[in-house]
């Protein structure tokens, strides 16, 4: 039975896995855990206020911070802290099919639309009297926009293929909880339904692009011509 199983992808040598940017970003969720364990609890909130992506911390400077809050906000969990790690190994699997540089630009961009998007729907909904003014000062911080993005690029684009249906598991265990309160129109469920859209959208994307093993096999044989050809005189 196990031996019918297709084979583990071989891990990585430790030289590469540190040059992988899903090794850094899993390394750091995972510390998040212990660090925001043991500062005093006015510590972790006071980090957790400065790191908030809301429209205070978004406002343009020097009243506001927007991209140390962008930045830093994808790396502060608010809840959970300990399930965010294992649900970022998907971002393994988007730099395996996109690339180190586009895996980070692409789900960054997801981070920073998605965040974009829902803050401007607090504004409207604050200036339309929907939402009280205090909205506009709330705790806001966390990767799950960054891993919805990266466990949809997981489902759709992951190699090796059966590998797909662990991140699908994982997306529909966390889909409960991440959409909670939508009905409502609850900020961060809008949130991960755009950040799922960004994800689909990177998919769809790559998959209009050239592939990456298409690219090394065409360079590989470009070298191949290069090296045999005789040169000119």
């Amino acid at each position: 039975m196990l031996s019918s199983l297709p084979p583990l992808p071989p891990f990585p040598p430790l030289p590469r896995l540190l040059r992988n940017p899903a090794f850094w970003y899993v390394a750091v969720l995972a510390a998040m855990w212990p660090v925001l364990r043991l500062l005093p609890p006015e510590r972790v909130l006071a980090l957790r206020e400065w790191a908030s992506t809301n429209l205070d911390n978004l406002h343009p400077w020097p009243s506001g911070h927007p991209v140390e809050s962008l930045a830093v906000s994808a790396f502060v969990p608010q809840s959970t802290v300990w399930v965010w790690p294992f649900f970022a190994l998907s971002v393994f699997a988007v730099v395996s099919a996109l690339g180190a540089r586009r895996a980070v630009a692409s789900l960054a961009l997801a981070h920073v639309t998605a965040t974009a998007l829902t803050e401007a729907l607090v504004w409207w909904r604050i200036e339309h009297g929907s939402l009280p003014a205090t909205e506009a000062h709330v705790l806001d911080t966390g990767p799950s926009y960054v891993v919805v993005a990266a466990l949809t690029v997981a489902v759709a684009r992951a190699r090796p293929v059966w590998s797909r249906a662990v991140w699908l598991l994982m997306l529909a265990v966390a889909a409960p909880d991440l959409l909670s309160g939508l009905g409502d129109g609850e900020v961060s469920a809008v949130g991960h339904v755009l950040a799922f859209a960004a994800g689909l959208a990177i998919a769809a994307a790559h998959r209009l692009g050239p592939s990456r093993t298409a690219v090394r096999i065409r360079d590989s044989k470009s070298v191949d011509r290069s090296a045999y050809s005789t040169p000119n005189k």
